[in-house]
């Protein structure tokens, strides 16, 4: 009785302490939204509000836009035409090649040396000399022989020649003299157009009309023609001096297309802008009209004078406006959680964490708007596709849980729909993503799955994409960088999820089903240390997991947590496992020895010793909790009813009444808390009715339903699952669950005949035993 009184007082307890929580949660929820509201707002607006223009170039305007104010606008038409022009000024750059003038040069000096050692020697060496002669005239190419140029000159005037010829040719080329080709293509004959020279030799350069530059044919003419007064006959030499020299004398002007570009790129660049004035009433863009560079200009300067025209208070009210619809957003999003989730609302650090995720997209859409609109570093035509709305809802997905994830990927989307000019766009594509992102992460179990996630992600904004270019008719340009932009943010989303969870799992203290997946490999170290050393309990925790998983997935909880707290639940009795009844087979029963008091003890032990071990092996919170809870404050009722026993008998001596001392069950109890969540209360029942069910002799299907009733009567008269939130419907789900798994685990075997009968009925003898065994010690399992 008074164990029922202090029961149902702890119920009261605990039901005005669950009472006082539920009246801080709107406290809570408060200041965390208030605090998010703040600063998203200051993000946004801090400095005013930004005007985002949702129009590509190429894309058909939806609306007719008029401007409402006068504003200046540069006309990028007539800036571009002055630029052109200014370049088209600039003259083509040459550049003197000395390669012809050394040539020309140095085949000179050759042959009047020869010349004049002919004019001085005697006739056998000058057979010699002619033979040299002959050689180099040859080598010019040219149908002068030797004797043309032996007699071209008169006696006495060789040296006159060689001096006169050589210092033309060095003044000529060293000016510079222009192909016939270039004349035809690069000036097309217009004499009047200008031509700078540089000298690659000293870098001087000169500008100069094109028709002052002499052609080969002209420098042939004047040389040939000042050489008259020392040709031995002047009418029939000059010809051959003109054949001559038009082996020497070639083009050296080359144009150097660098210097140009650069010269012509200055003299654009040095344009000023043209300024035209645009009154209020002037149509800025007709509707299906294609954007223009111009049309995109005059609405970035109109949006632009608008803002600076505005007062302060109109631009305080603005901004308390946009600030107001903020607010309005994240408290429908809020609303929304506490219906889908509202047990999230009692956890301060996982609310924290929706916070900062919700901050890490919406900082990043801004730093992506003020690169677009302060240094034009991104098209405005790809913000919509480059915020990172994925990368939010797949981490709160992984974390927290898919209902979460839709109530942050809403806020999201509306938040930042409101930066970009109350963007529909952006508020239907976040929201796309956000029902994509949550659906492909609900059954993530490995690291790699993030990639299909990813992919996932990027088909749907590719998809949005290719509706939005049927509706907007963008260039294929503009079409072809949005399906890029789409592609690489589900990808990179991706990546930097699979970065960021092993952080936000260690700051948050979250398991993600990743960790219970890796936890769940059977060649742990610990797990390997429980099957060598404590078979029984081992065998006896896979038996539970089965259990567990099986009766999870039928009520909709979380089939691997549960399977996983299972294998772990029980690793406490490593410390001691003889003292546990899975692991005494045949020797004897330690508990006989020892006092009920004494043994309760040692069976409460596995529960801290499973937590020491479990925090020296790093394990997360939710296996700490289920080592905690699966026994929580439940009565050992084997060495209670013992203990009694043993009291009465003791406190009754022989030929008198039975003494009135009672035995405390608070002795008799775990230290650990009640189930809080449907896994534990799972675990909880499963662990119980696993051990009891090794006491049926002959399991039979009513037999089976019967304990397991039992045990579920027992577990719920005994407050075990106050706490976890389960429904009676649920709970005779697990129940059906459970009868059904135990059936189908404890079915009978057809008996193989012995050779031996007397072999044969020895060992019905010893199974007989070992079963009544079973019975006697099944208290101690758990």
């Amino acid at each position: 009785m008074k164990s029922k009184l202090f029961r149902k007082k702890k119920q009261r307890m605990a039901e005005r302490k669950v009472a006082k929580e539920l009246r801080k949660i709107p406290v809570r929820e408060l200041s965390l939204g208030l605090l998010l509201w703040l600063s998203v707002s200051y993000l946004f607006y801090g400095s005013g509000v930004v005007k985002h223009i949702d129009i590509a170039e190429g894309q058909r305007v939806p609306t007719t836009i008029v401007a409402t104010v006068d504003f200046d606008c540069e006309n990028l038409t007539e800036t571009e035409f002055n630029r052109r022009k200014a370049a088209n000024g600039v003259s083509p750059v040459f550049t003197t090649d000395p390669a012809p003038l050394n040539r020309a040069i140095g085949g000179i000096d050759k042959l009047f040396t020869q010349l004049q050692q002919y004019q001085t020697v005697d006739s056998n060496q000058q057979a010699t000399i002619r033979i040299s002669l002959t050689g180099l005239l040859d080598g010019l190419g040219t149908a002068v022989t030797t004797d043309d140029f032996i007699g071209m000159f008169t006696e006495g005037q060789i040296t006159n020649a060689h001096n006169a010829i050589r210092g033309n040719l060095q003044t000529v080329l060293s000016a510079g003299i222009l192909s016939e080709e270039y004349r035809r293509t690069l000036f097309r004959d217009a004499s009047t157009k200008s031509v700078t020279i540089k000298n690659t030799q000293t870098g001087a350069s000169r500008t100069l009309p094109q028709r002052e530059i002499p052609s080969v044919r002209d420098v042939i003419k004047k040389i040939s023609g000042s050489l008259n007064p020392v040709l031995a006959d002047p009418q029939h030499s000059q010809d051959k001096m003109t054949v001559l020299l038009s082996a020497w004398i070639t083009p050296n002007l080359t144009y150097d297309a660098v210097a140009t570009d650069l010269l012509r790129s200055e003299a654009s660049q040095s344009v000023e802008p043209v300024i035209q004035q645009y009154l209020a009433g002037t149509t800025l863009a007709q509707a299906g009209e294609p954007a223009t560079p111009q049309t995109l200009l005059l609405l970035q300067a109109h949006e632009q004078k608008q803002s600076d025209d505005e007062e302060t208070f109109d631009r305080f009210m603005n901004v308390v406006g946009n600030s107001i619809q903020l607010l309005a957003g994240l408290i429908i999003a809020i609303v929304i959680l506490r219906i889908v989730a509202p047990h999230l609302l009692l956890e301060p650090d996982k609310l924290f964490l929706l916070c900062l995720l919700s901050l890490l997209t919406l900082a990043a859409a801004r730093l992506l708007l003020y690169l677009s609109i302060q240094y034009q570093v991104l098209s405005p035509s790809l913000l919509t596709y480059l915020v990172p709305h994925a990368l939010a809802v797949l981490l709160a997905g992984i974390l927290i849980g898919a209902a979460p994830a839709l109530c942050l990927g809403l806020w999201t989307s509306y938040a930042t729909a409101t930066l970009f000019s109350q963007s529909f766009n952006v508020f239907a594509l976040g929201l796309l993503i956000t029902i994509t992102a949550t659906s492909t992460v609900r059954n993530v179990h490995q690291r790699s799955s993030l990639f299909k996630a990813g992919l996932w992600v990027g088909a749907v904004m590719v998809l949005f994409v290719l509706i939005s270019a049927i509706l907007n008719q963008p260039t294929l340009h503009v079409l072809l960088t949005q399906l890029g932009a789409a592609v690489v943010n589900g990808m990179v989303s991706a990546v930097l999820v699979m970065l960021l969870i092993p952080l936000f799992e260690s700051l948050f203290k979250i398991t993600t089903d990743i960790t219970l997946l890796e936890l769940s490999d059977m060649g742990n170290p610990l797990l390997q240390k429980l099957a060598i050393q404590a078979p029984g309990t081992y065998h006896h925790s896979l038996m539970v997991a089965s259990l567990s998983q099986t009766a999870a997935e039928k009520i909709g909880a979380n089939p691997l947590l549960v399977r996983v707290c299972a294998y772990y639940h029980d690793i406490g009795k490593l410390a001691k496992p003889e003292f546990f009844a899975e692991n005494i087979q045949h020797q004897e029963n330690p508990h006989d020895d020892l006092s009920p008091h004494m043994s309760a003890l040692v069976i409460v032990s596995h529960v801290k010793e499973g937590l020491t071990l479990a925090k020296r092996n790093k394990l997360p919170k939710p296996i700490l909790d289920a080592i905690e809870q699966h026994h929580g404050n439940g009565l050992i009722s084997f060495f209670y009813q013992k203990a009694k026993t043993q009291q009465q008998k003791e406190s009754a001596p022989a030929g008198t009444s039975s003494g009135t001392e009672s035995v405390n069950d608070s002795d008799f109890r775990y230290g650990g808390n009640p189930a809080v969540s449907a896994e534990m209360a799972i675990l909880s029942l499963a662990d119980a009715t696993e051990a009891a069910s090794r006491s049926i002799e002959k399991p039979t299907p009513t037999r089976i339903a019967n304990l397991v009733d039992d045990i579920f009567k027992m577990k719920i008269r005994d407050g075990q699952m106050d706490n976890c939130n389960l429904t009676m419907a649920q709970i005779n789900e697990i129940k059906r669950s459970f009868i059904f798994s135990l059936t189908n685990m404890l079915h009978g075997r057809i008996a193989y005949p012995k050779e031996d009968e007397s072999y044969s009925n020895q060992q019905t003898k010893q199974t007989s035993g070992s079963k009544r065994n079973g019975t006697e010690t099944n208290a101690l399992a758990g």
